[in-house]
């Protein structure tokens, strides 16, 4: 029997520390799918923001692509509009770097990596305000390319007279564009336009060609000497303009390369701060299907943990029902045995009682002392409770469900409660107690309730403050309290007896208790007694309570409710 106890124990703390671990595996489960998940959606939705920054930082590329064409386009044509276009996509790219430094999204992260990368470069201005130097710059005014202008000159005639015959001829060539023609020209490489001039004299004289030929040569030298210094004069205007132009276009080119070195910083930045995500990303999903893979199997396991010892405690269920059936089957058979003695026992007891109640008659009938006849009488009123109680106990046993009620008959109060008193005095007086009673209790008060009932509770009552007194004193005072349709009767039974320990005293109401301290007394009974005192007084809608000391006696207290009789 105490295995099958043990048994059942731990599979019942079994199913208990299984279905805790349940639970907690279902906390966790639920921990990790909202938690851990709205941690993924947050790392998810930061590497949505760093792909509409990459995307940002694709734009930028392409404005600074834009900027390199509109600047190579300025270079070939000197057209306004084609630099400003030029300083358009440079800003453009500026706003649009800005935009990836302002997200509110990944600010602290975005920054980190910025710096970082900006620390493997050199120091870099401020891409606005150089900009807008630049653009400063490029507004100032500059010396404008003057065309080559030779400037005419006179040559003084001859002496000698004749006739001469001028004629001018020029080589044509193909016109080049104008950085092409200049680059020819610092290189040596050009092809420039030719003029021959053709001179035919004719005189009648006698002509000294040697004269001539001096007074020609001195014509070219001076031709030669003014076009020479028109060219100096002209190619060193054309250098300063040229220097010019050279420092303005290292300015664009240190411009590009500056809005290119802060394009690279956004661009890797952006781009380190995606994969940064992205691992996070992963990372964080691979660890919430991991940490469910485990939860769901050890949920299984505990589940099938679970099933089996079900199964089990449902088969020994099964078993134990069984057995409980058949001792179910075994106490109905014992308590109709019981029943049956009980009944024959009760039926054969009321015979003999009634027997004695007409012995007692004819005795009281021939007696002439007082004294005898009050013992007479009492023996009378116990008997006849005796025969009522028999009576009870045969009812019970003929039907043991109905339980304990109410047979309520209509009753002077004062007169019962002196008869159960008067009753008892030579039984208390028995074991020289003193026995003093306060009825309090109007006489001709008619009640209707049950008088057995009170009985009972006075020879319980009294029987135990009798049993454990002796040489003592028992008092009883009774009084009532009148209600609209009721009254309620109070009863104080006190005693000078053994008492009742503080442990006792909080149990004595209980079915079958018996108190520690009473081993010395004799004929103890079944401490049933006060527990059916209890059982009648709540039965009557009152309330019983003790109150006691060890070796200073003990009190009762009780109060029921009876109704007024109309009669």
């Amino acid at each position: 029997m105490t295995e099958t106890k043990n048994t059942r124990a731990l599979i019942h703390y079994s199913l208990i520390v299984a279905t805790l671990i349940i639970q907690v595996v279902i906390a966790v489960f639920i921990y990790n799918e909202y938690f851990n998940q709205k941690k993924l959606e947050s790392i998810e939705s930061q590497l949505r923001d760093s792909r509409t920054l990459e995307r940002a930082a694709g734009q930028a590329r392409a404005d600074l692509l834009q900027a390199q064409d509109n600047l190579r386009k300025y270079s070939d044509s000197q057209d306004k509009e084609h630099l400003d276009a030029y300083f358009a996509s440079l800003r453009k790219l500026s706003r649009n770097l800005d935009s990836i430094a302002s997200s509110p999204q990944l600010k602290p992260e975005l920054a980190a990596l910025i710096q970082a990368r900006k620390k493997q470069l050199d120091t870099l201005p401020d891409l606005d305000r150089v900009i807008q130097s630049v653009y400063t710059e490029s507004r100032k005014p500059r010396a404008e390319r003057k065309p080559l202008v030779l400037k005419d000159f006179k040559i003084a005639p001859p002496e000698t007279r004749f006739d001469l015959k001028i004629e001018k001829q020029v080589d044509t060539v193909a016109k080049k564009p104008f950085l092409s023609r200049l680059k020819d020209a610092i290189n040596n490489e050009s092809e420039v336009q030719r003029e021959v001039v053709l001179v035919t004299t004719r005189q009648s004289d006698t002509i000294n060609t040697i004269k001539i030929k001096n007074e020609v040569d001195s014509v070219l030298r001076n031709v030669q000497e003014h076009y020479r210094s028109e060219i100096k004069t002209y190619e060193a205007g054309l250098q300063s303009t040229m220097k010019q132009n050279d420092n303005l276009y290292r300015t664009y080119d240190q411009l590009m390369w500056i809005s290119n070195n802060w394009m690279e910083v956004y661009t890797f930045a952006v781009g380190d701060l995606s994969r940064a995500l992205q691992d996070q990303f992963d990372e964080q999903r691979s660890e919430n299907r991991e940490i469910r893979k485990y939860l769901l199997t050890g949920l299984m396991f505990l589940m099938f943990l679970v099933l089996m010892l079900i199964i089990y405690f449902t088969r020994q269920s099964y078993l134990y029902q069984r057995e409980l059936k058949l001792a179910n089957e075994e106490i109905n058979s014992n308590l109709k045995f019981k029943n049956r003695i009980l009944g024959m026992l009760s039926h054969e007891v009321r015979a003999p009682l009634k027997i004695i109640n007409l012995f007692i008659d004819r005795i009281s009938k021939k007696n002439s002392d007082e004294r005898i006849e009050d013992y007479l009488q009492s023996m009378k009123y116990t008997n006849s409770s005796l025969l009522l109680q028999a009576t009870q106990i045969l009812e019970y046993a003929k039907n043991q469900q109905r339980g304990q009620t109410v047979n309520a008959v209509a009753f002077d109060l004062y007169s019962e409660t002196e008869r159960i008193l008067t009753a008892f005095r030579p039984y208390i007086e028995s074991r020289n107690n003193e026995f003093t009673v306060q009825n309090g209790i109007a006489a001709e008060t008619v009640v209707f309730s049950d008088h057995i009932l009170i009985y009972q509770l006075f020879v319980n009552i009294l029987g135990n403050a009798n049993k454990f007194t002796e040489n003592g004193k028992i008092s009883v005072r009774t009084w009532l309290v009148e209600q609209n349709h009721s009254v309620q009767m109070h009863v104080k039974v006190e005693d000078t007896g053994s008492g009742i320990s503080k442990a006792d005293l909080k149990r004595i109401f209980d079915p079958y208790y018996q108190g520690r301290t009473f081993n010395n007394v004799e004929n103890m009974g079944a401490g049933l007694g006060l527990n059916l005192c209890r059982e009648t007084v709540e039965l009557l809608g009152g309330r019983i309570s003790a109150e006691s000391e060890l070796a200073e006696g003990t009190s009762i207290y009780f109060y029921i409710n009876l109704n007024k009789s109309t009669q």
